[in-house]
């Protein structure tokens, strides 16, 4: 063993660790976020409006007044750019991890008003894998139901699913999409979001998810989930993956309603 490999193995637990504890020190201290995610995002939104669309960049900023967000500024004009693509396709619009509310804000601008989900326990993140309880605690995150709503007083067609998912689901059963949003931060909770959604996406239907990179959970997720389909995550610069639903078809099972369309 040469010594470049063994000083590598010496670095790597202390790497981790490091790792570990920034993230931890991020998801406890709102204040750590301001000046972390938040600095990031003020210099990111400055740079994108030398060159994006103003109504796009007026769209995040209203999004981001007055309220916390955990998505840079790059990471927030591609949740606007898929919700805007993605409106132009049959299907409705989910958001699983709503936090304060900003990301629905930008999907329910970007889409027009086509009907948006909102899937929370608006009492923060539930309890993490013992693998990941280095990095989070049971509670991060939460904001109430009641501020949210308040938040999105002004936008139509949204719909709020309090509780833990999957089974918060239960009565969107019906329904399908084309582009689900995810920021649940959980290697079991984004498992249980792929699960649902894959199948209720449209043809050229999008889950895009947040943390990608940061976090081996949800990566760990979409790896598994992925493992028996042809479809792969496509890395983004920022922390974000996305997934593109290449096949299947809407179909109604027979005698059945509008509202027990499935994907197969």
């Amino acid at each position: 063993m040469s010594r470049q490999q063994r000083a590598d193995i010496l670095a790597a637990p202390a790497t981790r660790f490091n790792s570990a504890l920034i993230h931890r020190m991020i998801a406890s201290s709102r204040m750590v976020r301001a000046l972390s995610i938040g600095a990031l995002a003020r210099l990111e939104l400055t740079v994108l409006a030398g060159h994006k669309q103003p109504p796009a960049m007026g769209a995040i900023r209203a999004a981001r007044s007055g309220r916390e967000s955990l998505l840079s500024g790059n990471e927030a004009f591609t949740v606007y750019s898929v919700a805007r693509a993605q409106s132009a396709l049959a299907g409705e619009m989910a958001e699983v991890g709503v936090y304060q509310g900003c990301s629905a804000k930008i999907i329910s601008t970007a889409s027009g008003g086509k009907p948006l989900h909102l899937f929370d326990t608006f009492t923060g993140l539930p309890s993490p894998d013992s693998d990941e309880q280095d990095r989070m605690r049971t509670g991060h995150y939460a904001a109430s139901l009641a501020s949210v709503q308040s938040f999105l007083s002004g936008h139509r067609n949204i719909t709020y699913y309090e509780g833990f998912f999957p089974g918060s689901a239960e009565a969107a059963n019906g329904r399908v999409f084309s582009f689900v949003h995810l920021d649940v931060d959980l290697k079991s909770s984004t498992l249980a979001c792929l699960e649902f959604f894959y199948p209720r996406l449209v043809p050229g239907g999008i889950i895009l998810t947040h943390d990608y990179s940061y976090l081996d959970g949800v990566r760990a997720a979409f790896d598994e989930f992925l493992s028996d389909k042809d479809e792969h995550a496509i890395e983004l610069a920022t922390s974000q993956a996305l997934l593109v639903k290449r096949c299947g078809r809407v179909a109604l099972d027979a005698g059945a309603g509008e509202g027990n369309r499935t994907l197969v």
